[in-house]
Parts: C-alpha cells; sequence; structure tokens
C-alpha cells in the first residue's frame, strides 16, 4: 500500500464525504432501472453512441485452450424513446479480427487445429433495429426465421461509488451447409460510477467487459470436430471515433472510409423508418 501522508489522508477523507452526498440511489424501481441501463448502455437522447471491445479468441477442445486471434469490433447506435415505454434503437456493427503477435488485421489465418490456411471475412452485424422493453428485455425488430434469441438483466449490483450490470445474451442460427446450429452466447458487464448516475447527464461514462462462447466460426473449416469458442475483452461505451483501437482505425480507413465523414450515415436508412 501506498503511503499517502496525513494531507492526503484528510484529502481523500473529504472527497469520500463529498461523493457520498452526491452518491446516486440504487435504482430499484423499473423505470429507474431502465432509465440508468440507457444512460450506461445508450443514452436518453438520440445522439450517435460508439462503443469498443478489444478481446481475443481461444479455441477449446477438452477443455484445453489454444489462443486463436484476436478481435477489435466497434459499435454505432442511436437511440430515442417509444411511445410505449422503453426504448428504440438502431445499431450497427464492424468488427475485424486481428493476429494476436503484431496486432495487425488479419485476411488470411492457418488453423492449428486443421493444419489448414483459412480466409478471414470482417465480422459484425448488419444494421438492426431493436426495442428495449421497459422490464429490460430487448427486442429484435424484424422476423428471422430459424433465429433463436434470448436476452437477460440480471440484478445490479452496487458498492460503494460502483455499479455493474451484467447482460446475458443466447443465439442459436442454423447456417446451411453447417452441421449443427451456430451459437453465441455472451455474457457482459457494463460498469459506471454511481456519482456519475446521480447527474443529470442524459449518458454517463460506462466501461464494458466481455466472455462470450461460441460456435467454430464457419470460416475455420471445423466440420463436425468437437469443441468451441471462447473470447475475453474489454472497451467502452461512448467513445470518440478517434479513440477507437487503433486496428480498428486503420482497417476501417482502408476498407470503409466513408465512416470517418459521417459515421451515422450507416443508421439513417433504418433510423428514418418509423
Amino acid at each position: 500500500m501506498t503511503n499517502i501522508g496525513r494531507r492526503g489522508a484528510i484529502g481523500l477523507i473529504g472527497a469520500a464525504a463529498s461523493l457520498a452526498a452526491t452518491r446516486a440511489p440504487a435504482a430499484t424501481g423499473e423505470a429507474d432501472r431502465l432509465r440508468t441501463y440507457m444512460r450506461m448502455r445508450g443514452a436518453l437522447d438520440d445522439r450517435l453512441v460508439i462503443g469498443w471491445i478489444d478481446g481475443r479468441y481461444s479455441g477449446i477442445v477438452d477443455g484445453e485452450p489454444t489462443p486463436l486471434y484476436g478481435v477489435v469490433a466497434a459499435t454505432f447506435a442511436r437511440h430515442r424513446a417509444r411511445p410505449g415505454g422503453g426504448f428504440e434503437a438502431v445499431t450497427w456493427e464492424l468488427a475485424f479480427f486481428t493476429d494476436l503477435a503484431t496486432g495487425k488485421v488479419l485476411s488470411d489465418f492457418r488453423n492449428p487445429y486443421t493444419g489448414e490456411t483459412v480466409t478471414v471475412p470482417a465480422g459484425g452485424q448488419p444494421a438492426a433495429k431493436i426495442a428495449f422493453l421497459p422490464d429490460l428485455s430487448l427486442k429484435i425488430m424484424r422476423e428471422m426465421p430459424g433465429f433463436a434469441f434470448d436476452h437477460q438483466v440480471l440484478p445490479f449490483v452496487t458498492s460503494g461509488d460502483d455499479l455493474w450490470i451484467t447482460e446475458v445474451t443466447r443465439t442459436a442460427a442454423q447456417i446451411p451447409g453447417q452441421p449443427r446450429p451456430f451459437r453465441y452466447n455472451e455474457t457482459t458487464i457494463l460498469h459506471a460510477r454511481r456519482s456519475d448516475l446521480a447527474g443529470p447527464a442524459k449518458r454517463v461514462p460506462c466501461q464494458t467487459t466481455f466472455n462470450g462462447v461460441v460456435s467454430w466460426r464457419p470460416w475455420l473449416m471445423m466440420g463436425d470436430r468437437p469443441g468451441h469458442l471462447l473470447g475475453v475483452g474489454a472497451g467502452v461505451y461512448g467513445a470518440k471515433l478517434e479513440a477507437l483501437p487503433p486496428a480498428w482505425l486503420a482497417a476501417t480507413r482502408e476498407r470503409r472510409p466513408e465512416l470517418f465523414k459521417d459515421p451515422a450515415a450507416v443508421l439513417e436508412p433504418l433510423w428514418s423508418k418509423s
């Protein structure tokens, strides 16, 4: 422990007293929980909210992890209140897989399980409209035959000035040519300061971590081999575009340079629809 001295100790006591006076109470009612959640994950207004994750994936076979590749991903979203309660959002994701040694975006990858070199696509999701309902459940606003989706927000956890929200998402989709459904299961933890939440801001600084248990991605060409992927990472909701991971910025300047002129434009077609 660092010796901060008597003057430092007195300063900390004063800061703690000030913090206690401004700390937000734990969100308990449905409306309070929704408002807290939206201020961390999105915003109470329609500003563009950019999030990012920097992580890595390992293969898991018989419980043994094998580091495979990194991932850098960014999400772009806008939110607005729904007439019937809750919020709707339009969101889009662009992700790239990276070399663990160099951090550079991969165009091909030698699969250590098969010995084959495979082509690596850019990842992410097309723009989609979703709804956050008053009970914090999440609804995808279009029919997706053959796609199973479950989303749950766990009870909020607080300690001192810290508040954590855990989201658990489970999906399954049958992909043509694949022997079994592709499953993506993710646990995301959002973190914010209760003192920030005590203020009037329509969104607050929010850090996030994720853990994912994912089927072999089709491009790995694993066929019916047993095992799965394990993903871990950390990032931020509410970032500036220039603060995104360098590997993501470099790849996007090369492949999607229009995003730097107007990053919200990709959302506009769905956002403009009522």
